[in-house]
């Protein structure tokens, strides 16, 4: 079988989906990715497809289009990057690769738009995976159809109805009013560990993972809560600076260290006690899944949801402001009870079934579904 992967051309929505791929590779399936060439590296050797520009290009386009709109700060520049440039910008490239492949169904995260749209073309089966909660914030999903349905309607088409969905997110981090979906399959969510080692020394103290994701692309932020936590006693401050971000790896303090991209596992894996982040999803289950807790300063798109629900869970804190991380941090390192509740989340992911055994659960309905 023929199985497409498409995702939002952004590490955080396709790095989520790779585990499922990569089953269905191992099943024996033949997989491939509709992404921009850009993204190849981060699927392990498995074949892409290119389709459509790059990231920097799609902000630069939809910075046209909306007057240069903070993407941090408002859902309406988010829903017509999602459902507006990267449609008109990377649809028809990815129709034309898909039907070179031959795609007997398309998987696409549960924000692509690309995929759906193919799948509909194709008249295939369709499969959403889920990145992060529900399509969140809740005004994001109209503003987006309110750009999809006339893109639908030029061409001729019908939303295609899912097959399933596969959701990463436990129990514990749905909000209280949660049921889940008839067609959903959960899965274990694995955190992206990447092709090379990378070394990181163990760390002299309480060691926190400063990490704004790889789309906030602000210095400022950064340094702020950097400079906040640093100033703690005992404390070792291991932060990230994502790949466009103008600034300088290195500084004089000899408890802080600045490293360029590193897959999460392996920063989590350093002996890491809190992570200190802007509370993207991957960054989130990656944490939770080891039973770290959290300090979360949510800056635009689905991170505030995301942060309500580790708050509610018992797993970490919320800040409204870089200036309270390091009181923040300290009342986590300090209170036993964050740890607990993070590893109470981190026993409900390993409880999900691991990929291979959701691929296996998706084949059957999907020969049904091509019948």
């Amino acid at each position: 079988m023929r199985v497409l992967f498409t995702a939002v051309p952004i590490h955080g929505h396709l790095l989520p989906v790779l585990p499922l791929a990569e089953a269905a590779a191992a099943a024996g399936d033949d997989v491939a990715f509709a992404v921009p060439e850009s993204l190849t590296g981060l699927v392990g050797g498995l074949p892409v497809l290119p389709a459509g520009p790059g990231v920097d290009e799609l902000l630069a386009e939809n910075d046209r289009r909306t007057g240069g709109a903070d993407m941090n700060s408002g859902f309406e520049p988010v829903a017509e990057l999602f459902a507006g440039t990267l449609v008109d910008t990377s649809f028809d490239a990815a129709l034309r690769r898909a039907r070179e492949f031959g795609a007997e169904v398309v998987v696409a995260d549960e924000y692509d738009t690309i995929g759906p749209m193919v799948a509909a073309t194709l008249g295939v089966p369709l499969i959403r995976h889920a990145v992060g909660l529900p399509v969140s914030p809740p005004e994001l999903g109209p503003a987006m159809e309110a750009r999809l349905a006339p893109r639908y309607a030029a061409r001729g088409l019908a939303r295609p109805a899912r097959l399933a969905l596969v959701d990463l997110w436990p129990p514990a981090l749905h909000g209280p009013e949660w049921v889940p979906a008839e067609d959903r399959l959960a899965i274990r969510p694995r955190a992206y560990t990447g092709t090379e080692p990378f070394d990181l020394p163990a760390p002299a103290g309480f060691r926190v993972l400063v990490t704004l994701g790889t789309v906030l692309l602000e210095a400022g932020p950064l340094d702020a809560l950097v400079d906040a936590v640093a100033a703690l006693d005992n404390v070792d401050v291991l932060a990230t600076v994502p790949a466009g971000l103008p600034r300088s790896l290195a500084d004089a303090r000899a408890n802080v260290r600045f490293v360029g991209f590193v897959p999460i596992a392996q920063l989590l894996d350093a002996g890491v006690s809190v992570v200190l982040a802007a509370g993207g999803a991957g960054t989130v289950l990656a944490a939770l899944s080891r039973g770290v807790p959290m300090v979360l300063w949510p800056k635009g798109a689905e991170k505030p949801q995301n942060a309500e629900r580790v708050v509610a869970a018992g797993a970490g804190i919320a800040i409204d402001d870089p200036a309270r991380a390091a009181e923040a941090v300290a009342e986590v390192l300090g209170d036993p009870s964050y740890r607990l509740h993070a590893e109470r989340v981190a026993g409900q992911i390993a409880q999900a079934p691991d990929p291979a055994a959701v691929w296996a659960a998706l084949r059957p309905r999907i020969g049904a579904a091509r019948t």
